[in-house]
């Protein structure tokens, strides 16, 4: 086999769960023998799939697997007839099987810095951070999720809420069914917009996803901006490359989301 067959093969390998997250592969010798080829290629192999953040490689220790089977991210559901406002209750839905699971939600207050421009909100602004974790059904670590809001928008609260905002109390938070948590809490969020690149992972993504400090990863920001342009909250989510991306619009009249 030649360098991309191995790497696909192994990949496939991963996809089937027959390598799961942690597993060590067999040494560079006898994988050479298995598809036939030289030490050599299948160590060239690896270190594709090392740079790609699919496997660990340490040198006298061998290789790991250091993510999870190929997953869909989808930002949400949306209207035809108005396709700026986002309406699905949720801008995350991962598609990774029965058994994935979320980390705690971790809140903390703190001042968005330059390294945070491209949320679209202004360095020294306050705001509450929140971050979490989720794992897919083989327990791999697969998104690093880190949601800004915008201390003004962290503070309110629905019609009838008492104690502590909703933004500002760790753990999940979960609007009425059928409405996104900007319109519950009244933070006058018109539209959403996404962008998605590539970039390498910063440190507390790669320690969350169990990667290398800089490892090109999957970058998504979206954005929850209100009518005169500013940002009520900003989510930044860092996921493999491997990971794909879907969308929904669905016809008004069709039974829509509202």
């Amino acid at each position: 086999m030649k360098q991309p067959e191995i790497i696909k093969a192994l990949t496939e390998e991963i996809d089937q769960g027959n390598l799961k997250y942690g597993d060590r592969l067999k040494p560079t010798r006898e994988l050479a023998e298995k598809y036939g080829t030289t030490a050599q290629t299948v160590s060239a192999a690896l270190s594709v799939m090392a740079g790609m953040g699919m496997i660990q490689v340490q040198r006298g220790w061998g290789a790991k697997v250091i993510t999870g089977r190929k997953a869909n991210i989808k930002l949400g559901t949306y209207l035809s007839a108005n396709r700026e406002v986002a309406t699905g209750t949720t801008a995350w839905a991962r598609n990774s099987g029965n058994g994935s699971k979320e980390g705690p939600t971790a809140v903390s207050q703190t001042v968005a810095t330059e390294e945070d421009a491209d949320t679209g909100i202004p360095a020294g602004t306050e705001v509450v951070e929140r971050t979490r974790i989720r794992f897919d059904a083989d327990g791999a670590p697969c998104q690093h999720k880190r949601t800004l809001v915008a201390v003004d928008a962290a503070t309110l609260t629905p019609e009838g809420w008492t104690g502590l905002p909703p933004m500002m109390r760790p753990g999940d938070v979960t609007p009425p069914a059928g409405m996104s948590i900007a319109k519950w809490l009244g933070m006058g969020v018109t539209r959403v917009l996404y962008e998605i690149n590539t970039d390498q992972a910063d440190a507390a993504a790669a320690a969350a996803l169990t990667l290398p400090e800089g490892t090109p990863c999957m970058r998504i920001v979206s954005r929850g901006v209100k009518d005169d342009g500013t940002v009520a909250y900003a989510t930044v989510t860092s996921a493999p490359l491997r990971s794909s991306i879907s969308l929904e619009i669905r016809d008004a009249e069709e039974g829509g989301v509202a």
